[in-house]
This record gives C-alpha cells, structure tokens and sequence, in this order.
C-alpha cells in the first residue's frame, strides 16, 4: 500500500505487524466481544489497574 492508501483505510482494517513476519493487512477486533471484556477498564472503571500504585505499596 502507498501512504496515501493507508490514509484513507477503512477503520474496521489495521496493519499488523509482527516479527518474523511481513506486514500484512486484517480486520480488527472487536475487544467488546471478548470473553475477559468485563475485566478491563473499558467495561467498568473500577477495573482500573494503576502501575505505580501497586509499586508503592
């Protein structure tokens, strides 16, 4: 794909990168559909894991 390809690419597509591997071109995933969604903050603040929190206690 040329830069201006990767402008104007759909939303619901990303390029994934991984190494090892060539780029290639996917559908994204929708992380509301996942099993563990109700787990992260997205789903409910109070699911908020802060970092340096829990390296000062």
């Amino acid at each position: 794909m040329s830069q201006d390809e990767i402008t104007v690419m759909d939303g619901g597509k990303c390029i994934y990168q991984l190494r090892g591997v060539r780029p290639f071109l996917s559908d994204k995933f929708d992380i509301t559909k996942h099993k563990n969604y109700k787990l992260i903050e997205d789903y409910d603040k109070k699911n908020l894991f802060d970092v340096e929190d829990f390296f000062e206690k």
